[in-house]
């Protein structure tokens, strides 16, 4: 007597797979998906005699090298100011929500009242939404400022969290390119000026000193920190 072995119908390997997936997780919503909002925000301190004009080509240029479509400007008659300007946040009453809310990302998209130079962009980056960088650059008498922000939704959780996280190991996440799109601008303007540049402000926390790789500018700055850069 022969004995032969069957393959299990497709409804079994079905059951099966989600037995082990819900063996995987803990709680009762191990598999709800979400939105999940995310922000950026970078402020560095550029100690440069460069005029804005050269300054603000360099920002240019160095946006350019990840965001094609981003919307530049450098409003005329802008004064360096005796301490550094900043871009001022949206009112938090009328932000955007996270996953639990409505609204857009760009409703929390900052102003850059006092900037030479501004760019806003809305690129398209896989595994986001609504993606929105804003960046402004604030002449001060022994330097500039530059301001970065950026915010974007991203979906958590649900049955595609684990093919998510492979092709994000893969292709890029959202974040990395929010990074490299921040620190290609500074490391542009540090190698067209050769600026002493340093880490005023990041959220979240931007370990090392990866704006001072890269360009043909020597190593002029190395500190980091969350306080406001030193003044001559």
């Amino acid at each position: 007597m022969k004995c032969s072995l069957r393959a299990p119908p497709w409804s079994l390997l079905v059951f099966l797979t989600l037995t082990m997936l819900a063996g995987c997780g803990t709680g009762a919503d191990r598999f709800a998906a979400r939105d999940t909002t995310i922000e950026y925000y970078r402020v560095f301190d550029i100690r440069t005699d460069a005029t804005p004009a050269v300054v603000a080509q360099a920002a240019t240029d160095g946006l350019n090298r990840n965001v094609k479509d981003a919307v530049v400007a450098t409003p005329p008659g802008v004064e360096a100011t005796e301490l550094p300007g900043h871009f001022r946040m949206a009112d938090p009453t009328s932000a955007a929500t996270d996953s639990a809310g409505g609204g857009g990302a760009t409703e929390r998209n900052p102003t850059c009242e006092g900037a030479a130079w501004t760019a806003k962009a809305a690129p398209r980056v896989r595994g986001g939404d609504n993606m929105n960088i804003v960046a402004c650059l604030f002449p001060y008498k022994s330097g500039y400022h530059l301001d970065m922000y950026a915010v974007f939704t991203k979906p958590e959780g649900g049955w595609l969290a684990w093919p998510r996280r492979v092709g994000g190991a893969v292709l890029g996440t959202p974040e990395k390119f929010t990074e490299n799109t921040m620190l290609d601008i500074v490391r542009t303007i540090r190698a067209t000026t050769k600026a002493q540049v340093a880490l005023v402000e990041a959220k979240p926390n931007l370990p090392g000193t990866p704006w001072l790789e890269g360009g043909g500018a020597p190593l002029a700055a190395t500190s980091t920190g969350t306080a406001g850069a030193s003044k001559p």
